[in-house]
């Protein structure tokens, strides 16, 4: 489905509102930071802030909706005679390029993360998020729901190795060490 100039304009609107606020974050302080001043700094009501993003955590983890979207759809229109493992990983390469783009705003929101628990947990249930999507993929494509979850969680896992290492520093761009995460998988699971 190709996306309405309506849908750009929102979807670009939530990215630079979002960088913004992680910005205010980095530099005032998670706690510090009032949802009134992500508005001014970027530009918008609070009641605009608010129709972009459901709360102020969502300033930080919002922009994944897109990427969850276009991941779970990628999946499940991936071609038919594409075997559900090669569908999602195949997905998820894909994703990790769009995620690739993000590098310093991740960097940025991963030090606010850090230091604020309950944030640690919204990113914790992202996660969750990320195999949900892409197990209704697989689900779209027929894989029974066990099999759908347990390859999805694989994936995420993968992912999760994958994003920490290049978020540190590992030398290589993120598709990449996902790749090879992906491509060890089966001879770790022989060992």
């Amino acid at each position: 489905m190709e996306e309405t100039a309506a849908q750009r304009r929102r979807r670009r609107l939530r990215a630079e509102v979002s960088r913004r606020a992680v910005v205010l974050f980095a530099e005032q302080g998670y706690a510090a930071t009032s949802t009134e001043q992500v508005a001014a700094a970027a530009d918008v009501s609070r009641s605009t802030l608010f129709r972009l993003f459901a709360d102020k955590e969502d300033l930080l983890f919002g922009l994944e909706d897109d990427l969850l979207a276009s991941a779970r759809e990628a999946v499940a229109q991936a071609p038919a005679d594409l075997p559900p493992w090669a569908a999602v990983r195949s997905a998820a390469v894909a994703v990790a390029g769009q995620v690739a783009a993000l590098r310093d705003l991740l960097l940025t929101r991963e030090h606010v993360v850090a230091g604020v628990p309950a944030l640690q947990s919204r990113a914790a249930a992202k996660l969750r998020r990320w195999e949900g999507a892409l197990a209704e993929g697989l689900g779209a494509r027929g894989v029974p729901a066990q099999d759908a979850q347990l390859l999805a969680k694989l994936v995420v896992a993968c992912f999760e190795v994958a994003l920490a290492g290049w978020l540190a520093g590992e030398p290589g761009d993120l598709p990449d060490l996902l790749t090879a995460a992906l491509d060890r998988l089966p001879e770790l699971l022989r060992a």
